[in-house]
C-alpha cells in the first residue's frame, strides 16, 4: 500500500525535477554533484518507504549521476 508522500519529500523532488531540466541546458560538475545530493536527500527521507518503487529508481538515477559528475571532474 502506497501512502501519500510528505510536502518535503514532494518538494524536494520537485527540486530534483528542475535541476534535472536545468542541465539540460546548462551540465557542469556543480549541478550533476547538487542532483546527486537531492537524490541522497531522497534515499535517506522517511517516506522513502512508503514510495513503492521509487527507492530503485533513486538509486538508479543516483549511480547514474555519480558516474556524470565523475566524468565531468575528469575531463576538466
Amino acid at each position: 500500500m502506497c501512502l501519500k508522500a510528505s510536502v518535503e519529500f514532494n518538494q524536494l523532488e520537485n527540486w530534483l525535477n528542475i535541476l534535472i531540466f536545468t542541465y539540460k541546458d546548462h551540465p557542469s560538475y556543480g549541478l550533476a554533484k547538487t542532483i546527486n545530493y537531492y537524490l541522497s536527500r531522497l534515499l535517506r527521507h522517511d517516506d522513502i518507504d512508503f514510495s513503492g518503487e521509487k527507492r530503485c529508481d533513486y538509486i538508479r538515477m543516483q549511480n547514474f549521476w555519480l558516474w556524470k559528475s565523475r566524468l565531468w571532474q575528469s575531463q576538466h
